[in-house]
């Protein structure tokens, strides 16, 4: 009796998994499947029953893996691996979206820039999350509108932003 083929083409990989190759595809590029072996147009049959195990929440099997199931890493998932341990040193703690996060950069990078009108992408209600989350303070009133100046928590959060920029892959 002999094992069907280990590596299977995307047509064969998506009839495998009871779907049409388009939406095969839309798996890979999604990353709910595998991606195809480097080099080749081939998808491993065991990585697809993996991946469909782990999607179905079944646990995976307690066997100790064979020498077939060993792929050692590539010199760029080594390199890619390292830069990310590197670049979670500078994760941003406040989880600030990307509009409060140029908002915040804005007022570091224009310290004469205090008021709501003065700082562009900034309504009410985005300086209002700012305060709640400690970055900025109210600084009082000058002619009659509400200023506002970074913290020290503020600052420290700028200069995460911008390492965390700087180490992007």
């Amino acid at each position: 009796m002999t094992d069907p083929p280990r590596l299977i083409g995307r047509k064969e990989a998506a009839a495998y998994c009871g779907v049409w190759p388009t939406c095969f595809s839309m798996w890979v590029s999604s990353g709910k499947m595998p991606p195809a072996i480097p080099g080749t147009r081939k998808w491993d049959r065991k990585a697809i029953d993996l991946k469909l195990d782990d999607l179905s929440g079944l646990a995976a099997s307690a066997e100790a893996p064979s020498e077939d199931d060993e792929h050692p890493l590539s010199n760029y998932d080594q390199w890619k691996i390292k830069k990310q341990k590197r670049r979670e040193k500078y994760r941003p703690q406040l989880g600030l979206d990307r509009k409060l996060e140029r908002v915040l950069m804005f007022m570091a990078n224009h310290p004469e820039c205090e008021t709501l009108d003065e700082i562009p992408l900034a309504g009410p209600s985005h300086i209002q999350w700012l305060i709640d989350k400690g970055a900025i303070r109210f600084a009082g009133y000058r002619d009659g509108v509400e200023t506002y100046a970074l913290t020290d928590e503020g600052k420290a959060e700028v200069q995460r932003i911008v390492k965390w920029w700087q180490h992007a892959p």
